[in-house]
Order: C-alpha cells, then sequence, then structure tokens
C-alpha cells in the first residue's frame, strides 16, 4: 500500500493526534541503556522512517544531560513492522569536554532496522554568520491534507474528512504540493510547519519533532522536474538516509519555514536539501536526505 495511506490514518481530532505523538516519543526505559517504543497506528505494514528517527533521538538523549543534539545521521536499514515493539540500544561512544557522542541501533526481533549517530554540544560564544532567505510575513498556502487529497482524486480515489484523519502537523505549502503526475517545475518547495497545538518544554524534544515532520517533505522537489509523483502508480520510494544539524534552540509549536530543494536524481536515488528558518529569519536547522525514487514496470 502507498505511503500516504498511513501517514494521514486515523480519523483524530488534532490535539488527540499531537497528544498520540508526543505518547510515542514516551520511550519505555528497560534498563543497560536499552529504550522501547512502538509504532503508530499504520495501515500500509511499515513505520513511518520520522518515528523511528525522533524515537532513537529521544533514546540518545535520554543518556545526555546539559547539552543539546546538534547533527544527526542516520541509516533506514529495513522496513519496521509496526506489530513489533522497536528496542533502541544507547551506545555511550564518548562524554568529552565540549561534545557528546551517542551511537543508537533500533532493533526489532533482533534484527537492526535503524542506526543513528547523534552529537550533541553545550553552549558556546563564538563568531556568527548566516545565509538570509526571503521569509513570507504570513504563513499561507496549500494545506498538506488538501494537497493529498488532490493527488488521491487525481488516481480516482476520494477521501472524506471523517475518512482522513489529520496529524499532529499543520503544514502549508507554498504553491501547492504535487504529489500525483503534474507539469514539470523546478526541483523546490517551501513550506510552513508546526505542531498542532503546544509542545512540554523537554529537553531536545522540539529537536526531535523537527526530525519526524522533516521526512514528510524533504524528498517532493526530486519529482518536479518529472512526469510522475510519490502518488504515481509504479513509483516505489522510501527513504535511504537523513542527516540533521541543529544550529539553535527553536519552539517548534510556532511557525518554521522550510525552504527544500532537490539538486539531483540519478540510479533511482534523489537527493533533498532543507533549510529551517524561524518567523524572524532565524536559521535553526539544516536536513539532508537521500531517497529512493524508483520507477517499477507497469506492464
Amino acid at each position: 500500500m502507498p505511503w500516504f495511506r498511513y501517514l494521514f490514518r486515523m480519523p483524530k481530532s488534532p490535539d488527540s493526534a499531537l497528544t498520540d505523538l508526543l505518547e510515542h516519543l514516551r520511550l519505555e526505559d528497560r534498563g543497560g541503556d536499552v529504550y522501547r517504543g512502538d509504532s503508530q497506528e499504520s495501515r500500509n505494514g511499515r513505520i513511518f522512517g520520522g518515528l523511528v528517527f525522533s524515537q532513537a533521538m529521544r533514546a540518545a538523549l535520554a543518556t545526555v544531560s546539559e547539552r543539546a543534539p546538534h547533527s544527526a545521521h542516520a541509516y533506514f536499514l529495513r522496513p519496521g513492522d509496526p506489530e513489533i515493539p522497536i528496542d533502541y540500544e544507547v551506545d555511550r561512544i564518548r562524554d568529552g569536554r565540549s561534545f557528546t557522542t551517542r551511537r543508537v541501533v533500533a532493533r526489532q526481533a533482533g534484527a537492526a532496522i535503524f542506526n543513528l549517530a547523534l552529537s550533541c554540544h553545550g553552549d558556546e560564544a563564538g563568531a556568527s554568520h548566516q545565509r538570509d532567505t526571503d521569509i513570507p510575513a504570513e504563513p499561507a498556502g496549500e494545506s498538506h491534507e488538501d494537497g493529498i487529497r488532490r493527488g488521491l482524486r487525481a488516481m480516482g480515489i476520494e477521501v472524506s474528512t471523517d475518512d482522513f484523519g489529520f496529524g499532529a502537523f499543520e503544514l502549508l505549502v507554498e504553491d501547492g504540493l504535487d504529489m500525483a503526475a503534474a507539469p514539470a517545475r523546478d526541483p523546490e518547495l517551501r513550506c510552513w510547519m508546526r505542531t498542532r497545538g503546544p509542545v512540554p518544554d523537554e529537553p531536545g524534544l522540539d529537536a526531535c519533532l523537527l526530525a519526524y515532520v522533516s521526512d514528510l517533505t524533504i524528498m517532493i522537489p526530486a519529482y518536479h522536474p518529472h512526469d510522475f509523483g510519490a502518488m504515481t502508480p509504479g513509483i516505489q520510494s522510501a527513504s535511504l538516509d537523513h542527516s540533521m544539524w541543529f544550529h539553535a534552540p527553536f519552539p517548534i509549536d510556532e511557525w518554521i519555514y522550510a525552504v527544500q530543494e532537490s539538486p539531483i536524481l540519478s540510479g533511482s536515488r534523489g537527493l533533498g536539501r532543507a533549510l529551517f528558518y524561524t518567523r524572524d529569519g532565524r536559521l535553526v536547522a539544516s536536513a539532508v536526505q537521500e531517497g529512493l525514487i524508483r520507477r517499477l514496470s507497469t506492464k
């Protein structure tokens, strides 16, 4: 079943969807630096990669004191089974004077499905600069849900609000979300994102939630120059690896402006890049992902 069948899978209110996600980010401490998580409800037999990424970060951060994540590098190794608990094994690689390094392996039934390297750093004064971008005065755009509905409609599938639950995040996509075949356009996408309610003030939680939602749209620009979209029949897609850098603290329950692009698609692998800004223009995070985009034979 296509991936979009499980991202918006349940008729939940915005408040309950966010509560559900936050509950899934509260991991069970199994002792010995092992933490257990469960998948959100899935209708395609796979776990959303952004959830495993964010849970792995939470597991690593449970072993870190007084330092915030500044970089995370992950590989998606196997599709996760939503019916099986996920055990996150944390390796305390190093606690240095300035940096703390952790390695996390996510396993199901003994098999590794995901691997994460996380580095944390304390506050440190120093020179600074950033590359600015034009940020609209007010958040606006097509809602992510409406874009998905439009893509489904192009495939002859109609969904109602009652069938089509809303996620924990609100996303507004400038110039619309092209998920099915559409006229070719530049491999770029700009959107606004925030949680659909307040988020608890817990160390690293905002970064974990941004990691979760960053997996949702970062690869969409890779489809824009082509005559197919992520929802086109015969397209197989999957996240291969994902890296993030966190430059400054930010509240994920306030609007974040994501500037995303894809510089290349080659050999069935596409590259997506994203910069995340606050409304006042601060660059607070960056991300890069390589994803599988494979056109299968439909004969």
